[in-house]
């Protein structure tokens, strides 16, 4: 079922998320105070719009008291303008706010006055990167809760020809192998008897400790 956005502020990443969001069969009305930018972006954006967000009135005119979500995206200095804008979102009774914040006590008192969700875009692809270049062979799939995430990895080569039992990834990397696939796709769910191959692929549930460890001992082959 789509929603309503309204994102506000439409650097690299309000531009692309409003994309994104439409893309995916939402309803987005994308705001920002430069003439230029929404003129650049009006062939991409169903609803684009120039407008004043540290204004109530003008956020009013334009109905966005009525949008399900609101995404804070301002420049990230200008912390000034993104706390109004989420002071007037929340007596505007928004259901859900989003806001990116450029530090933590700027996320701090995001928080403090009610913003839903506070994300820091630079952070976590800095965070995402950087797994990447560590752990080249593992792909973070979904978060399920707490510190607990399904990774999809490739089984390393010194798995080969071992049991489920005998490697005990659980006690070792606070993994649990959920599902194996081979080279053809073909889905295997495993049990502690399971024999591993080379090359196969493994869908698993583990933490990010678990699986830092994990390509640790794979990357200097001690497994």
């Amino acid at each position: 079922m789509s929603k309503q956005y309204v994102v506000i502020g439409l650097g690299e990443f309000g531009k692309n998320l409003a994309k994104y969001l439409q893309d995916m069969g939402n309803e987005v009305l994308a705001i920002d105070a430069s003439e230029s930018t929404v003129q650049s972006l009006s062939s991409d954006l169903t609803y684009v719009v120039r407008a004043d967000a540290t204004s109530q009135e003008a956020l009013e005119a334009l109905g966005v008291k009525n949008f399900d979500v609101a995404i804070v995206s301002v420049g990230g200095q200008d912390v000034q303008a993104s706390i109004l804008i989420s002071l007037i979102l929340k007596d505007m009774k928004i259901p859900m706010i989003v806001a990116r914040a450029s530090s933590g006590l700027h996320g701090r008192v995001l928080e403090k006055i009610g913003v839903n969700l506070v994300i820091y875009p630079e952070k976590e692809m800095a965070l995402g990167l950087a797994k990447r270049l560590t752990m080249p062979n593992v792909v973070e799939k979904a978060v399920v809760a707490g510190n607990y995430k399904i990774y999809e990895i490739k089984t390393p080569a010194a798995f080969k020809d071992k049991s489920l039992e005998e490697l005990k990834l659980n006690k070792r990397y606070e993994m649990t192998v959920m599902l194996i696939k081979d080279a053809e796709d073909k889905i295997e769910f495993p049990s502690a008897q399971t024999i591993l191959n080379e090359g196969e692929t493994m869908i698993v549930l583990s933490t990010d400790e678990g699986m830092k460890s994990f390509s640790e001992d794979n990357n200097d082959g001690d497994i």
